[in-house]
């Protein structure tokens, strides 16, 4: 098989309504194939790129060029999933930092971005990358200082998700009264000490009048949810009466809640685009 899928030995006047088939079908799954995309290893971050990152001119006219598939990707999650461990691990030197860099600078379409067991110290570095698309983001665990605030293109930031990380304070305000927040949403073991600290820190929720739900999960065993969510409950009480603060028990692995999360944005996608 050639370049565009026609078999070496085919009469180009009888293959040309083939290939205008085929061109239109390539066409019409791109969205499909690019709208959410995973990496779990170095590799597939550092081969995803290298055949993406292309001038137009080296791809065959009658295909859309490398570069712009970039602009389709709407949903990526980096990191471990439920099945697969992969390389990209906490302080692992494996981590490809210009590589993911680069990619996020060039997908200008990104709506939802998870980056799982990246070095607290290494954050720093993408935030000049994230692009202004940008609605979701979630990170950890120990995701190391955040604040939307710093984020240099300004995305319109709704929901931040927060993995087994202590934050400071003026972390927890900032990301609650960021302009466009909707829900900030923090996950954390409820057999530490975690949830009680955290707990502390809901009062800023009265300075943002735009925020909609600020919610603490609570994971871990059932007995150790139940007996936690009632203690922070009353605690709440306490610091603050908002109703829009709401402490959440989830008996599941955080990696699956989070992955779960990308999947169910897939999903819809290919639902609300072929029903």
């Amino acid at each position: 098989m050639v370049g565009n899928g026609i078999p070496p030995s085919a009469d180009v006047s009888t293959s040309t309504p083939f290939l205008l088939v085929c061109k239109t079908a390539h066409e019409w799954m791109l969205p499909f194939l690019y709208h959410s995309v995973k990496f779990t290893t170095a590799g597939q971050l550092s081969k995803f790129l290298s055949s993406h990152d292309l001038p137009d001119d080296l791809m065959e006219s009658s295909l859309s060029p490398p570069s712009s598939r970039l602009d389709l990707i709407q949903n990526i999650h980096i990191g471990e999933t439920p099945s697969e461990k992969g390389n990209l691990e906490y302080g692992s030197t494996n981590w490809p930092l210009t590589v993911l860099t680069r990619l996020l600078w060039l997908t200008r379409s990104l709506k939802r971005l998870t980056i799982l067991n990246l070095d607290q110290n290494k954050w720093r570095t993408f935030e000049h990358a994230v692009p202004a698309s940008l609605e979701y983001l979630a990170l950890g665990p120990i995701h190391g200082p955040f604040r939307p605030q710093d984020l240099k293109q300004k995305p319109p930031l709704k929901m931040f998700t927060s993995v087994l990380t202590y934050m400071r304070d003026d972390e927890v305000q900032d990301a609650v009264c960021y302009p466009t927040m909707r829900r900030v949403r923090r996950m954390l073991e409820s057999s530490s000490m975690a949830p009680h600290w955290a707990i502390e820190q809901v009062g800023c929720v009265s300075k943002s009048p735009a925020l909609e739900r600020m919610e603490i999960v609570l994971l871990g065993r059932e007995q150790y949810t139940e007996i936690a969510a009632a203690v922070m409950k009353e605690q709440a009480k306490i610091v603050s009466r908002d109703p829009r603060v709401a402490i959440v028990e989830d008996n599941r692995s955080w990696v699956k809640i989070i992955y779960q999360e990308w999947d169910d944005y897939r999903l819809q996608f290919l639902r609300a685009h072929t029903d």
